[in-house]
């Protein structure tokens, strides 16, 4: 499988041959660390461009409005933003989405859902909340419903038996339930809320991570990042036929600079996770349906040309 990914990265740089030489722009990415930044790993391993991994998504915004922009490439939060756009706050453009909705229900088993116990969630106020108001009525809920500063403080819920269920996101749901195990309770994912997104609003699933992409260095060095976001959709696609190369370099890497937890465990759940790399244009349904939660219609508007 190592070849085939070899062979599909040797492909598409051929392929950018076609395109203008852009051996000397120097790229700078700026990406939160977790799920999306399994996308720059190529970038990392190319390492011809500056990719700077954050933790927290006050960093982002503050380089989305910054008015002497840093970062070429910034992977944020598609609300923060589309939001900011919108508002004419920020020099950045939408080029496409990185990563999808990853929300599970986890528990001893689907019977939970109607009893008088606590479901344990996180994201008040926040884009989970407004996922989980979404769909809740695809489920049969009679629990007390309560809301946790963070999804760690959810799974401590579950995990010491002071809620019967939790929401958690892939891949701490995985991990959550190998725990459990250790300590001799069985858990399952008893509610996947994309399959329930799906259900309520018709489209496949719902954008989380975005490329913004600055629009004046996309005017003068368009190849350049087209170039290495393709060099992401490559690697991510040919992870979703065969992860084994995934769990090689995120060893090589570490899974400490990626934010990630072990590689074994993430090869094993990248599926759950839903890293796809869509040009925006491609998925205008499904950004309309969730940015639609934040009153955003004018999507069009908010996409790089």
């Amino acid at each position: 499988m190592k070849r085939k990914i070899v062979l599909l990265l040797l492909l598409f740089i051929l392929f950018s041959g076609c395109f203008p030489k852009t051996e000397d722009t120097k790229l700078k990415i700026l990406v939160p660390m977790g799920a999306p930044s399994i996308a720059v790993i190529p970038v990392l391993k190319e390492a011809t461009h500056s990719v700077n991994l954050i933790s927290g998504s006050d960093p982002l915004q503050a380089a989305l409005i910054s008015p002497n922009p840093e970062y070429d490439i910034i992977i944020a939060p598609v609300n923060l933003g589309a939001v900011l756009i919108n508002k004419n706050a920020s020099q950045y453009r939408l080029w496409g989405v990185v990563t999808w909705g990853n929300l599970y229900i986890v528990g001893e088993n689907e019977d939970v859902l109607g009893s008088e116990g606590t479901l344990a969630l996180f994201g008040e106020n926040a884009v989970p909340q407004k996922i989980f108001d979404t769909v809740k009525g695809k489920m049969s809920i009679n629990m007390n419903l309560a809301y946790f500063p963070s999804v760690n403080d959810a799974q401590a819920q579950l995990l010491t038996n002071k809620a019967s269920a939790a929401m958690l996101a892939q891949p701490l749901a995985a991990a959550t339930i190998a725990k459990a195990k250790e300590n001799g309770k069985d858990l399952k994912i008893i509610a996947n809320l994309q399959t329930l997104w799906k259900e309520s609003t018709g489209t496949e699933n719902y954008p989380q991570a975005a490329i913004f992409v600055l629009e004046s260095s996309y005017q003068k060095n368009k190849s350049a990042i087209e170039n290495e976001i393709g060099m992401m959709k490559v690697y991510v696609d040919a992870c979703w036929g065969e992860s084994s190369t995934l769990e090689a370099d995120i060893t090589e890497l570490t899974p400490e600079k990626l934010g990630l937890p072990s590689a074994k465990l993430v090869a094993n759940v990248f599926k759950g996770m839903n890293v796809r790399v869509k040009p925006a244009l491609e998925v205008e349904a499904e950004l309309k349906a969730f940015l639609q939660l934040f009153g955003l219609t004018n999507i069009r508007e908010l996409i790089i040309n």
